[in-house]
């Protein structure tokens, strides 16, 4: 059964609607097998000697622990360098350009295999090696091509993208490094366990980088203003947005998984929230400017939740028993207890440079911005969870939500002091998506912070200060970042636009979409979406002849979103003029269609000059099968002059 993005994301919100019931016992390793490691991909397997490189990898009956010491250990097949113990991820094949590698494959399992990506140089179908149960394999192969690439093992008649769990953590890293490349990076391997079961059981699923999910992946250390490079390969059968909280990169290339292509130079833009698909690799540099904690993890909802994690699955079929008999599981698919942060996220901690001083916020502009619940707000029924910006002496009415939240206006290098106040029976916690500040009011609970202080959360009646001056104008989004996926569905997201003096509102066009509906519903309300807080949104204005700047801010936790502005005739044409708050090089900045797909936390700015008057639409619709929102764009003609 291949499952694709779509199929997998069909699954998860089919599974909000399963009744409550107990977790379902977790298979358990054979007797006797292998305990994999965790590979950090940070040393070469094999013996170099020359131009050739001598390796020699098992594939081997394993059991494996995605997370911590206490919890459950799962069966799996895993790569293992010969006389070495097996590792999640495999191996790392790492060599200079032209390197010969004479490879040695080894199957000890009792399962027929296909090997694949080992030589890119040929045709995909080409590549595959059949690895019959006990077989070995010899081949020599030269590695002719540099840049990132993957290598993978599966069951006999499936690929990497159609791997469930067993086979599904059969995946390596392969780097070649160019004459006189630096080999100072991190490589960063997405994987995932995704158990079935039958018809109205709740899967199981984990999501991990380099063999674990967090808060047990490996803990990134660098120094503040030492150039990092990130290579990022993806073996799950998912699109995955990925964002850096704190620095902006430059993606030096992307792959595959059999070929990379490098980006040039001119189009090497800024960026910090980026999607790579399945199978893809990606590579790209940033400056950590500023010391602290960080974080680097997908920025779908449900890929950093207790939707893939492990931990409180019964171990054993006693303790399934012993749930099974109680009057209602607690550990469903919907559990919100302890609303803990899991899967596909790294810690990074940047130590300061003894000439670090940090940003002042003196003379800093107040403002009071408060989070609030208003009752049987959504379409739906359920509650609204959003923001209210305090604008006079009075604090707003506790149950009024404004949907998205408001729009927070600053001005580029004038610092800001935000009192943040829960008014929520709920902890929460606000992050400023893109936004290059302190660590301490990044919003990360229980990390975002240098050395002993540390942000906690915000608790239920209480509130927090957050005081940051923003360096670059640009388009960023707001949002909840504690219970992401249930706080931002239920509305908990806006916009942020920082400038450099007041917008001109007739031309300056802000297009906002969001959740707008809570998963913890069971219910199809999980589809529903709202664009500028609506269903139906208020149409835009424009002029004939006038340039117009639209801004997009996609914060649907849970979808990759498409935006096209067209009519029933045509496709218009518009201008990319900046992305993730960043304004994009000239090079980028061509007319070109009016069409993007964008993830959760990506922003784009474009410019639109209309040629006639008319009725336009941006079309504004979730990528995989789902919903679809019409925002109508009214092009009036343009008036006498005054």
């Amino acid at each position: 059964m291949l499952l694709t993005a779509p199929a997998l994301i069909g699954i998860a919100l089919q599974a909000q609607l399963i009744a409550t019931l107990p977790r379902t016992p977790l298979p358990k390793p054979a007797p006797g097998v292998a305990h994999a490691g965790v590979h950090q991909n940070t040393a070469a397997a094999g013996r170099l000697v020359g131009t050739t490189l001598t390796l020699a990898v098992d594939i081997v009956e394993s059991g494996w622990k995605p997370e911590g010491a206490d919890d459950p250990e799962v069966p799996i097949l895993a790569f293992a360098e010969h006389g070495k113990v097996p590792t999640v991820p495999g191996p790392l094949v790492r060599v200079p350009l032209g390197t010969t590698i004479a490879l040695t494959l080894r199957n000890t399992t009792d399962s027929a295999l296909a090997i694949g990506g080992f030589r890119s140089s040929l045709a995909a179908e080409r590549d595959t090696i059949q690895l019959p149960k006990g077989a070995t394999r010899v081949i020599r192969f030269r590695a002719n091509a540099a840049g990132t690439f993957a290598y993978w093992g599966a069951f006999l008649g499936t690929d990497p993208m159609d791997r469930l769990w067993k086979d599904s953590q059969l995946n390596g890293a392969i780097v070649v490094d160019a004459p006189g490349a630096s080999t100072r990076d991190h490589i960063l391997v997405l994987s995932e366990w995704f158990h079935p079961y039958e018809e109205n059981r709740p899967f199981e699923v984990v999501s991990v980088i380099n063999g674990k999910g967090w808060p047990y992946t490996e803990t990134i250390n660098l120094t503040q203003n030492d150039s990092t490079r990130f290579r990022v390969v993806n073996m799950t059968a998912l699109y995955h947005p990925l964002h850096l909280h704190g620095f902006y990169y430059r993606i030096e290339s992307h792959g595959t998984g059999r070929k990379d292509v490098a980006v040039p130079m001119a189009l090497r833009h800024l960026s910090n929230t980026d999607l790579i698909a399945p199978g893809n690799t990606v590579t790209f540099s940033f400056l950590p400017s500023t010391p602290g904690n960080w974080l680097f993890h997908c920025h779908f909802s449900f890929h950093v939740d207790e939707t893939v994690t492990l931990s409180g699955s019964p171990k054993d079929s006693a303790e399934a028993a012993a749930m099974a008999a109680m009057p209602s599981g607690p550990h469903t698919m919907a559990s919100t207890e302890g609303h803990s942060m899991r899967g596909l996220a790294i810690g990074i901690k940047v130590a300061p440079a003894p000439s670090y001083v940090p940003t002042s916020t003196a003379n800093a502009r107040d403002m009071r911005l408060f989070i609030q619940k208003k009752p049987n707000a959504l379409m739906t029924g359920a509650p609204a969870y959003g923001f209210v910006l305090q604008s006079g002496p009075k604090e707003p009415a506790k149950d009024s939500v404004n949907l998205p939240g408001p729009v927070l206006e600053l001005v580029r290098g004038k610092p800001v002091r935000i009192l943040v106040k829960n008014n929520l029976d709920e902890p929460s916690s606000v992050h400023w998506h893109g936004l290059e500040i302190e660590s301490f009011p990044d919003g990360v609970p229980h990390w975002s912070g240098l050395g002993d202080k540390v942000y906690s959360q915000i608790a239920a009646h209480d509130s927090f200060v957050a005081e940051f001056t923003p360096p670059r104008s640009g388009t960023y989004p707001y949002h909840s970042h504690f219970n992401d996926r249930h706080q931002m569905l239920a509305g908990m997201y806006g916009a942020l636009i920082v400038t450099d003096g007041p917008r001109d509102l007739t031309h300056d066009h802000l297009i906002v979409a969001g959740g707008g509906g809570p998963e913890l519903e069971r219910k199809a309300e999980s589809f529903y979406a709202l664009v500028n807080g609506r269903r139906f949104p208020r149409p835009l204005r424009l002029t004939v002849g006038e340039t117009h700047r639209l801004r997009i801010v996609s914060v649907h936790p849970d979808w990759r979103i498409a935006f096209t502005l067209q009519n029933d005739s045509s496709l218009a044409r518009w201008r990319p003029i900046a992305k993730d708050g960043a304004d994009l090089p000239a090079a980028m900045r061509m007319s070109r269609a009016a069409h993007v797909e964008m993830g959760p936390g990506q922003t784009a700015d474009f410019t639109f000059t209309p040629t006639r008057p008319g009725t336009w639409r941006m079309e504004i619709r979730s990528v995989e099968t789902g919903w679809f929102i019409p925002l109508e764009v009214i092009v009036a003609p343009k008036g006498p002059k005054r």
